[in-house]
């Protein structure tokens, strides 16, 4: 019984590890992405991890207009976060070019020495249909409140 209940404890610690982990992070992210397939846009882009929780939000600013030519049709999105590493998952673009994108995406979370985070991205999205992935690049900051 010892063993089960330190083993138990064990497991919480580690969810709460992972919960902890995540919510320090919550918040929304903003900055400007280049993304590229085919043709290459810089836009306006938000991630919120904080509104639903356990739930990404994403977002292309439509104020560019070759931007309101991608559209995100897959919100929200789980995600997972481990070590500093922050996957969103199961993100369907449709875009301009031939082919839509699907799959996860990739970036890093560092914390900015006035508490501040910045998400860094530089992935892709693997093609749903067409060729060419979604390469997607930028950095996204969250302030320190």
């Amino acid at each position: 019984m010892k063993t089960f209940t330190s083993t138990v404890a064990a497991i919480a610690m580690m969810g709460s590890a992972v919960a902890a982990s995540s919510a320090a992070h919550a918040g929304t992210y903003e900055g400007i992405v280049t993304v590229t397939k085919g043709l290459s846009f810089d836009c306006e882009a938000s991630v919120d991890l904080y509104s639903t929780p356990g739930k990404a939000i994403l977002t292309i600013s439509p104020g560019a207009p070759e931007c309101a030519a991608l559209n995100i049709t897959s919100n929200p999105h789980d995600y997972t976060e481990t070590g500093g590493v922050l996957t969103i998952e199961d993100i369907r673009v449709e875009t301009i070019t031939l082919g839509n994108c699907f799959g996860d995406l990739s970036g890093t979370v560092t914390t900015n020495p006035d508490g501040s985070k910045t998400l860094t991205v530089n992935d892709s999205i693997p093609p749903e249909t067409g060729s060419l992935p979604c390469l997607v690049e930028g950095e996204l900051y969250k302030p320190p409140y």
